[in-house]
């Protein structure tokens, strides 16, 4: 049955760490979506970078752990940490903005789960952050 049929023309792919990103590559170019989000819990970017090449680098994009992770500390004060060592931007949205999908909090980290929370009391500066930077922003 066609995509179509059913309605869903988006995916998310949920922990991706856990099975081959050929399985999640094969998807996409059987389904076709109209935008992919991959969930690869991770603050690491580069491991983030080679999973996406691995996946196909078709139209799939990345949650940005490493950023939403480095904003939260730097809400709490260690704001140096909002520049890599080149002066740009940190994350994957330093290296791959259009892959990018910057969020504050979700299902994992802190509505349900409460692992790694963004600080309650900082949220709408987050939210300024993710919004006027680049990345594709996810509100939650």
């Amino acid at each position: 049955m066609p995509k179509t049929d059913i309605g869903f023309s988006r995916w998310r792919f949920d922990f991706v760490k856990g099975y081959s990103p050929d399985y999640t590559k094969l998807y996409m170019a059987n389904t076709k979506p109209a935008f992919a989000v991959g969930e690869f819990y991770d603050g690491n970017k580069d491991l983030i970078i080679k999973w996406l090449q691995a996946a196909g680098e078709s139209d799939i994009t990345a949650f940005d752990f490493p950023i939403k992770f480095i904003l939260q500390n730097a809400v709490q004060g260690d704001f140096y940490k909002l520049k890599d060592s080149n002066g740009g931007p940190p994350g994957l949205i330093g290296s791959l903005p259009g892959k990018s999908v910057t969020f504050i909090d979700n299902h994992d980290t802190g509505s349900t789960q409460k692992q790694n929370p963004f600080p309650s009391d900082k949220v709408i500066q987050g939210y300024a952050y993710i919004l006027t930077h680049p990345g594709i922003p996810s509100i939650e």
